[in-house]
């Protein structure tokens, strides 16, 4: 299921909100709740902030450049699958975490 299959609603001062999708094996409609860490996870994995649900209160205003660092895309590459199995043996590696310790 790609990021395009969930619909993210923000309310609530334009950080939290409900995420909608279809389960893609039993094909139920399914609903939950995204507090601030769900919705800034899942913008940043591609989903579009239904943004015709961000509330209008004087909190909205307080958010409002949260929100739109929330919906700036990082530049370069997409992260990938094998990015992620590459880093989970990089990390068991006793060396390039000696490395990057080093380093910083």
């Amino acid at each position: 299921m790609g990021p395009e299959a969930i619909l993210l609603s923000v309310v609530q001062g334009g950080v939290e909100g409900t995420y909608k999708f279809v389960c893609p094996e039993c094909m139920d409609a399914v609903e939950k709740r995204a507090d601030r860490k769900i919705v800034a996870l899942l913008v940043s994995a591609g989903v579009d902030v239904d943004s015709a649900k961000v509330g209008s209160t004087p909190q909205a205003e307080l958010f409002d450049d949260e929100i739109a660092s929330l919906e700036r895309r990082p530049e370069g590459p997409p992260f990938t699958i094998d990015d992620v199995i590459r880093f989970h043996f990089q990390l068991q590696d006793d060396r390039i975490l000696e490395q990057l310790l080093s380093s910083g």
